[in-house]
């Protein structure tokens, strides 16, 4: 899937610098594989520094006070004002207060750890495997399309097309605008000083993935700059959130459409319902599976209307 989605950029790279396939790929490889390491690494230095912080103000009891806007919030603002007081005076009585909750919340987030990190090895050999296929893409392709021929006899050239296009497009509909709308919401957040940027960003890009946007990372942080930083600041984010929220709904449809051979709605669905079926690797194989069960079934249909018609002509 990767190498497929990956080979237009690959056929872009090997035309303009006269390379071989192989170095070709050698580079693009190495780039991807940079460009996956470099923000994990960032971020886990940044998640390090903040959690050495936090652990430091706890030793030293530097807490301080809770904000007053925020120890006066309706509803919590009581039960936040007496946690945060009794984490800045007395930390083991916290601890001790709430240890079953602290220990779902760490045995949770020491699952979600393993699993992302699990998740970005199988993505790192995946590349390395994708920069192998690239390398003998020509006799992949012809391999891969003498197979759909094979399966589907006169309709396996579309078929073979479909698919291709339909990968392209989820990574360039999908994957490649939520890059976009992570990158820009690192760029806000990292402009007005949000704690743990790494982290909301991260999570952006996950949200943006699944087709739910920024909004639910964007409200709440939005709030809490408008509590802890100037007004001003709250403004222009909450402001440069909204366009990339807006600038998200906008792109999709168009590179998820653009010179795909099936409906767009088609391969949007195919996406979401792969995605709940089978994670990220999903959404490739549910948007091909639906788009190619889409031309089936108008393959389908004009045979039927073939027959029926010709059915008429033999009564005539």
């Amino acid at each position: 899937i990767l190498a497929v989605a990956a080979f237009p950029l690959f056929s872009f790279i090997q035309k303009k610098t006269k390379l071989s396939y192989t170095l070709t790929a050698i580079l693009l490889t190495v780039f991807s594989l940079v460009l996956i390491i470099l923000p994990c690494y960032l971020l886990m230095s940044s998640l390090i520094n903040e959690f050495h912080a936090i652990s430091s103000e706890f030793k030293s009891d530097k807490l301080g006070a809770l904000p007053p806007a925020l120890a006066n919030l309706p509803i919590v603002g009581n039960t936040l004002s007496e946690t945060w007081t009794m984490a800045s005076k007395n930390t083991p009585m916290l601890f001790s207060k709430y240890e079953t909750q602290l220990h779902s919340v760490g045995t949770w987030f020491l699952a979600f750890a393993m699993g992302l990190g699990s998740g970005i090895v199988h993505l790192l050999l995946s590349i390395i495997l994708a920069g192998i296929f690239l390398v003998y893409s020509k006799s992949g392709s012809a391999m891969a399309h003498k197979l759909f021929v094979r399966l589907a006899g006169e309709n396996g050239d579309k078929f073979s097309h479909v698919a291709e296009r339909t990968i392209q497009n989820v990574t360039k509909g999908i994957i490649g605008v939520s890059a976009i709308d992570a990158i820009l919401a690192s760029i806000g957040f990292f402009i007005a000083g949000v704690p743990l940027a790494g982290v909301w960003t991260l999570v952006c890009f996950i949200l943006c993935v699944v087709q739910i946007g920024v909004l639910p990372v964007a409200v709440p942080v939005v709030i809490y700059m408008f509590y802890t930083a100037s007004t001003l600041t709250g403004i222009l984010l909450g402001v440069w959130m909204v366009v990339i929220y807006v600038s998200d709904h906008l792109m999709k449809p168009v590179l998820l459409g653009k010179g795909a051979p099936v409906p767009m709605p088609v391969i949007f669905i195919g996406v979401i319902g792969g995605f709940i079926a089978a994670g990220f690797v999903g959404m490739f194989l549910g948007a091909v599976v639906f788009s190619i069960a889409y031309n089936l079934f108008l393959v389908w249909l004009d045979n039927s209307v073939d027959g029926v018609a010709s059915k008429a002509e033999l009564q005539e």
